[in-house]
């Protein structure tokens, strides 16, 4: 793989490693600082969710380095792949039937004191099915489309399940990104772009559709355009958002001195800790954070680009838009550029399953760069050795 870098960082995997340390310690701190009030009122300690951050923290690793040792073309597999659809459909199945609502929705498992959000191990497994049907169709030459017959049929389907059950949590907005994560990977295999223009208006009909006959997400909708319509009833959620980013100013009031977590701000360590941290920190510490996912965006492009390798080229991607494309919707949400849709901030925000399966996509990710270096490895071996090593090569690469 070519080093796009620079002189800066020998590799991308150094520049993910450094600015996911940095991330780490901001979101530690920054949930700290947005939850200590509400865990001493919760459960008389106020670094709870402290504790439970860093331990999530250190299981994503772990869960992240076993994923790159294992490899992303083991994962692909069928066996591993669809067992892991299934306990994933189990799960959902399980908390549409039997869950126990919360704020008006179910959509957590509560085993003890850890709870599991299904949707999330959704969103990851929808991105692994169409990385290897996908990739399967670039490798045989296939031109990718969406109406077409062919294995993609399968992603196609999973997604529908995916989204249905998850919608009836309810949860539209995240039944939308497992929906926009497969369409992204679609559009990078090569989606014709009448297709395209065909699947966004249908999507955009049933995204009417669906609005319309709920006056929950209607009002959701109105109070997107306006929250100030009703700023103490569906619009306050949004308007404290605001004030809390407005009061920071250009530097922040100082850490721990947002008064947005004082019971102001619902979900001030969770869906909406950026608003807590611009409060805290200013315009100056939201530009140092979105630079920092900047460059976190630009070492998986940098990989996802360089893949040769279809399906590693697909699983890159798609990881792309789960990490990226998730922290860029809820910066967006939090300001009111988007309506509120339950996207958390990752690093930054209080939540296990979204910290566990986010870096355990990162540790997919970094095994297709790990193959990318083998493959450059062998090709830099004398002919004679590349022939004795080949068959090997071709064993490793697909065992599915």
């Amino acid at each position: 793989m070519k080093n796009t870098f620079l002189k800066f960082w020998k590799n991308p995997c150094q520049l993910i490693y450094m600015v996911m340390v940095l991330l780490l310690f901001i979101g530690g701190t920054n949930v700290f600082s947005a939850s200590f009030v509400t865990a001493r009122d919760m459960t008389g300690s106020g670094v709870y969710f402290l504790k439970r951050y860093f331990i999530f923290a250190l299981v994503g690793f772990g869960a992240m380095a076993v994923v790159r040792a294992v490899g992303y073309k083991a994962w692909l597999n069928r066996k591993p792949l669809w067992a892991f659809f299934a306990v994933v459909l189990v799960m959902l199945v399980y908390v549409d039937a039997v869950g126990i609502a919360t704020k008006g929705a179910s959509r957590w498992i509560y085993l003890g004191p850890i709870s599991l959000q299904p949707s999330e191990f959704a969103k990851l497994s929808v991105i692994m099915l169409a990385a290897k049907y996908l990739g399967g169709m670039l490798r045989r030459g296939e031109p990718v489309s969406f109406f077409a017959s062919g294995d993609h049929r399968y992603v196609q389907l999973a997604t529908f399940i995916y989204g249905v059950l998850v919608y009836k949590q309810p949860d539209l907005g995240t039944a939308a990104i497992i929906v926009a994560l497969v369409l992204g990977m679609y559009i990078i295999a090569g989606l014709p772009k009448g297709q395209l223009v065909a699947i966004l208006s249908i999507g955009l009909l049933v995204a009417v559709g669906a609005t319309l006959s709920s006056s929950y997400r209607l009002e959701r909708v109105q109070v997107w355009f306006d929250p100030w319509l009703d700023p103490r009833g569906k619009g306050y959620q949004m308007v404290q958002s605001l004030l809390a980013i407005g009061s920071g100013g250009l530097t922040g009031t100082q850490w721990g001195h947002g008064a947005g977590k004082f019971f102001y701000l619902p979900e001030a360590h969770t869906d909406f800790a950026f608003a807590i941290f611009c409060q805290e920190n200013g315009f100056i510490g939201a530009m140092i954070l979105l630079l920092l996912f900047g460059l976190l965006g630009f070492a998986f492009c940098t990989i996802t680009i360089n893949a040769r390798d279809r399906r590693g080229f697909l699983l890159a991607g798609g990881v792309t838009f789960l990490i990226i494309g998730q922290a860029v919707a809820n910066m967006a949400m939090v300001c009111g550029i988007l309506p509120v849709i339950g996207v958390p901030l990752i690093f930054i925000s209080y939540g296990g399953s979204s910290m566990f399966l986010s870096m355990a996509a990162i540790g997919l990710l970094l095994s297709v760069y790990d193959e990318e270096v083998k493959e450059a490895e062998h090709e830099a071996l004398p002919p004679e050795a590349r022939r004795d090593n080949l068959r090997m090569v071709r064993n490793e690469r697909w065992r599915s």
